[in-house]
């Protein structure tokens, strides 16, 4: 089992995120995430490890567009506290990964920054 976090911890004063996520098979449709709030779903992957999500994201006229889940992120999932755990955290300056679940204090350990806003 896997599971699938999307964090705001964008600026308080212009903190709203708006995401749209999907796989081929489940489309989660538009949310407006708040600062230190998440979307969150889990999933089995397939048994041919193909389960691909991906989501887009919007902030104050940005956007970015990325694999949330697929074959090869699972690996980097496996690595954290708590289990199968693929965590998207929205900063000012881009978009980061972690392994493991956060919390309103911020993620656990220490997330890497995988994509800038466009």
């Amino acid at each position: 089992r896997f599971e699938v976090n999307v964090y705001d911890f964008l600026p308080k004063e212009n903190s709203k995120l708006i995401t749209h996520c999907q796989s081929k098979n489940d489309d989660f449709g538009n949310h407006t995430l708040y600062l230190n709030q998440y979307q969150q779903w889990a999933f089995h992957q397939d048994v041919f490890k193909k389960t691909l999500y991906f989501c887009h994201l919007w902030w104050n006229g940005k956007q970015q567009t990325f694999d949330v889940f697929s074959k090869h992120l699972s690996g980097d999932c496996q690595t954290g506290i708590g289990g199968n755990i693929c965590s998207w955290i929205a900063k000012a300056d881009g978009i980061y990964f972690s392994p493991d679940r956060v919390t309103s204090a911020g993620p656990i350990g220490v997330p890497q920054k995988r994509y800038d806003w466009q």
